[in-house]
């Protein structure tokens, strides 16, 4: 009950935190007026649920706006941003400057505490918080998205369809820009090579580019199948797979190669302190530890590492049944506990033996028992011939004459 106690008193401590964070938020927004100069909440008509701030970096939005208000008044998206109409590209700048606002507001830069009666706010505070005379006017900031649009193409579409209601927005912001979902309501056909560049930027090779000041850009998005949600650089065979994967329009197929059959691994593949929990799966075989790993080589080297081998000082003695690794009667002349575990995972037992150990009795060279692993009927069976077409070098590890393989040596 105190563990309890405890916690339900920490959640509602960063509850109320939060609700005085936000109540500070607000109290600022009073002070200046109404302003909003961060606007990065999601709020009505904003498309939050796959907003990307990569593709759109920070801005700074210092002003005192009303999409909503001005939506009322009978205002338009083109009287405000007519160069919509005509743009055919990201980098083009479509914020109203304020030529575009005298056409309603009687502003006068000689008079900055101008007010005519019945015309909309003309004084320079009703729009710039904060304003003084003696200060220079903060000025909007906004980076280019790393995107090609082109307006002019989506001039009939209309521009909630992109942007959201805007009629219940205060300061629109970058939140309320076209997302890859929005996009997807009429991009959708699926049977096309689908053409990422056709709207990302390329680097040298075509690829699209990733990496930006801002941060990397991931798919996010469930809509093509390649959303790279948690664990999807282990398990994405399904995503590749699919007919119309998207992969080579961001990865090269030798970032592929390097992954899977490179010497190298990727170390983020593993979850951290997978060192203590990875016996689990070694044992179970999934994933196959082997794809990437060399069990003669990479397991056992580490085992002996930690004093888990036979080679290595350790403190385990199979002479002492205290001390002993294995149990009484593990491996014998007749075969003992082992056989069957090998038989069953032959992978555990290669994480502390390497191939010598075990040819110390399996194996038709002098002085050795001359035990065989394999089952009763084996020599000369298909199985036996198949194994031996495959690879004779493994044969040839213990049958170490023409009579003893059992096969067609000249074959």
């Amino acid at each position: 009950m105190r563990i309890l106690r405890h916690l339900f008193a920490r959640v509602a401590a960063l509850v109320v935190a939060r609700v005085a964070a936000r109540v500070a938020v607000l109290a600022i927004v009073a002070t200046l007026g109404g302003a909003v100069v961060l606007a990065d909440s999601a709020t009505d008509g904003s498309r939050a649920d796959d907003w990307s701030p990569v593709m759109y970096p920070a801005q700074q939005l210092p002003l005192i706006f009303s999409h909503g208000k001005h939506l009322a008044r009978g205002a338009t998206c083109i009287t405000c941003h007519p160069a919509a109409l005509t743009s055919r590209s990201a980098v083009d700048n479509l914020v109203p400057t304020e030529a575009a606002c005298r056409a309603c507001h009687p502003i006068d830069r000689t008079q900055p505490e101008l007010v005519v009666a019945g015309a909309p706010p003309a004084r320079c505070a009703a729009c710039h918080p904060g304003y003084s005379p003696t200060l220079p006017i903060a000025r909007i900031t906004m980076e280019t998205p790393p995107l090609k649009f082109d307006h002019a193409a989506h001039s009939k579409t209309p521009c909630a369809g992109c942007h959201g209601d805007l009629s219940r927005v205060d300061l629109a912001t970058r939140r309320h820009l076209p997302t890859m979902a929005s996009c997807l309501t009429c991009h959708r056909d699926g049977t096309a090579e689908r053409r990422c560049a056709d709207c990302h930027l390329t680097r040298l090779g075509g690829l699209v580019q990733t990496q930006f000041p801002q941060g990397a850009l991931v798919p996010r998005h469930s809509g093509l199948g390649d959303s790279h949600g948690p664990g999807f650089a282990r398990d994405h065979r399904q995503e590749a797979r699919q007919l119309d994967a998207t992969c080579t329009a961001c990865h090269d197929r030798s970032e592929c190669v390097a992954c899977h059959q490179g010497v190298t691994k990727p170390l983020e593949f593993h979850p951290g302190n997978y060192v203590l929990a990875h016996a689990v799966e070694a044992r179970r075989g999934t994933p196959d530890c082997s794809a990437c790993h060399r069990a003669q080589t990479f397991c056992v080297g580490c085992h002996e590492r930690t004093g888990v081998g036979t080679r290595a000082p350790t403190e385990f003695d199979d002479s002492s049944p205290l001390r002993a690794f294995h149990p009484p009667s593990w491996a014998t002349a007749t075969g003992g506990l082992h056989a069957r575990e090998a038989r069953r995972n032959i992978t555990s037992c290669a994480s502390c033996h390497r191939e010598e150990d075990c040819l110390q009795c399996h194996s038709a060279e002098p002085g050795a028992m001359r035990a065989s692993p394999h089952p009763a009927g084996w020599r000369g069976s298909a199985r036996c011939k198949a194994l031996d077409s495959k690879n004779r070098r493994m044969c040839l590890r213990c049958h170490i004459t023409r009579d003893e393989l059992g096969c067609d040596w000249d074959r």
